[in-house]
């Protein structure tokens, strides 16, 4: 008896190819798929649950990052005050966000800190860990106490909120769920956590400047009765748009990472503020001009 081989079947290679092909391809969008969900739900989840830690884990995380010390090293060539007017002009800035605090009624456990950073640039930031800097080139361009006041209740509301936390959470949680599928790369996880810059311009979305600017106007009915002070701040922002059609120069800082003045005027209460009367800084808060060189 003789044996034979069976006739071996013609192989399509090609179209096993794009078999394959097409198999990988549906189990990349499944993996994308995946991911996608897992960061939408982490990124809910943090959101959720940032205002809820506690503060003392904010302070601890900005410590140990760094992150609590923003805008503090920003002192420039024209930095022309001495160390006593410094802390003089700390010691007043800290009296008043306690007392802006109060006035709104941040809870006890958040305690902010007041910095004062000797810089031409126009500007106030609030920080990881309750820190809030205000910078000497926004000193010298407002008038009155109530001004200052509004723009310091905003900051705060910024902290009330924990915004700057809220923010922070997001990037870690996405980290996170990268992580879990097995995409670890410390320069991707840099970007998605941000420098301490990036951080604070992301944390001021829409909402958190609506939420911040609430609480600036809920301060000043409580301190002073009215909001003629906050409205004088989005006023004065208001004629500098005017002017500059968006090219804001000096005031870039503050004014691109915020809402048209025009838009947030319109959202304050307009309670005694026709008939409000201002106090003018004076004392350690009325600098003087840098003269020109």
């Amino acid at each position: 008896m003789r044996y034979s081989n069976p006739p071996l079947s013609s192989i399509d290679h090609e179209a096993a190819l794009h078999a394959e092909r097409g198999e990988f391809a549906r189990l990349l969008l499944i993996v994308a798929g995946i991911v996608l969900a897992l960061l939408l739900a982490l990124d809910r989840l943090a959101v959720w649950a940032a205002p809820r830690l506690p503060f003392a884990w904010e302070v601890e995380i900005a410590r140990s990052t760094g992150l609590d010390t923003l805008a503090l090293g920003m002192k420039d060539s024209q930095a022309s005050i001495d160390a006593a007017q410094q802390q003089a002009l700390t010691a007043e800035l800290q009296r008043r966000l306690d007392r802006i605090a109060q006035a709104i009624e941040l809870p006890p456990d958040i305690r902010p800190t007041a910095h004062f950073v000797d810089s031409t640039t126009i500007n106030a930031v609030a920080t990881l860990g309750g820190h809030v800097a205000v910078f000497a080139g926004l000193l010298r361009q407002l008038e009155y106490e109530e001004e200052l006041d509004a723009v310091l209740a905003h900051e705060l509301g910024h902290i009330q909120h924990r915004h700057m936390v809220r923010q922070l959470s997001r990037g870690l949680s996405a980290a996170a769920a990268l992580g879990l599928v097995g995409i670890r790369s410390p320069t991707l996880n840099r970007w998605l956590i941000g420098d301490v810059q990036r951080l604070s311009q992301l944390a001021y979305s829409r909402q958190a400047e609506q939420e911040a600017d609430a609480t600036a106007a809920q301060a000043s009915l409580r301190l002073y009765g009215h909001t003629g002070g906050l409205q004088r701040l989005f006023q004065r922002f208001q004629a500098l748009h005017a002017k500059h059609g968006g090219d804001y120069g000096e005031w870039a800082s503050m004014l691109q990472t915020h809402p048209h003045p025009a838009e947030r005027l319109r959202a304050i209460p307009n309670s005694g503020a026709a008939h409000a009367a201002l106090t003018p800084l004076r004392g350690a808060l009325k600098l003087a001009p840098i003269p020109n060189k």
